[in-house]
């Protein structure tokens, strides 16, 4: 079992200079999949420009692989190509609800143990927490078919993104204020700052 290595982000384009740095050439040649799922789940696509492009510029090689309708064979398997993984940003919920139903949350979890780089922007950081019932201030619940929050667990605090962004701040900070005295350690994030996590440790950069 390898240390499990996260870059859990609040907002890709603004945070991914940090990224850059981090991974810098160590997966030049290889395969990354990016999961547009949440996206999908707000009605929007992350744009090549800005989402896989940065990454295909590392050396990586995209695959663009949406949940939805995907086996848990199907899933696994593609997981076995790829040294890591980016889940984009939209709805929390219903990126988690696909997780499960597709068997992606327990396959990626394995995967992370035998050295796969998860990378989280917004929704793709929450769900890498122990629960996101939190989400409901940001998000439509409704969009997903379930309502499990339990999260993938990688960590062991919440994170808010979105600290600083002009249309999302006042609501995030009114949120990260209710986790003040609760006894939840949350990690509020601005658009251009990263968690990365190493084993059991971690810093925001």
């Amino acid at each position: 079992m390898k240390a499990q290595e996260l870059l859990l982000a609040s907002e890709l384009t603004s945070g991914f200079p940090k990224i850059r740095t981090i991974l810098a050439d160590r997966f030049a040649g290889t395969k990354i999949m990016i999961v547009p799922t949440a996206a999908y789940g707000e009605g929007w696509k992350p744009d090549y420009e800005s989402h896989y492009r940065p990454f295909e510029e590392m050396g990586f090689e995209v695959i663009d692989y949406d949940l939805v309708g995907k086996t848990p064979d199907e899933v696994k398997a593609a997981l076995n190509t790829v040294s890591a993984v980016y889940m984009s940003g939209g709805n929390t919920f219903y990126l988690l609800h696909h997780m499960r139903k597709s068997g992606f949350f327990d396959h990626v979890r394995v995967r992370i143990s035998e050295g796969l780089v998860y990378i989280g922007s917004s929704a793709g950081s929450i769900v890498a927490t122990p629960e996101i019932s939190y989400a409901d201030a940001l998000d439509d619940r409704s969009k997903a078919e379930e309502t499990n929050d339990i999260g993938l667990n990688l960590v062991n605090f919440s994170i808010l993104p979105h600290m600083d962004h002009p249309s999302f701040s006042a609501l995030v900070q009114k949120t990260y204020k209710a986790f003040e005295g609760n006894g939840t350690m949350c990690l509020g994030l601005n658009d251009d700052q990263v968690i990365h996590v190493v084993g059991g440790s971690f810093k925001v950069i």
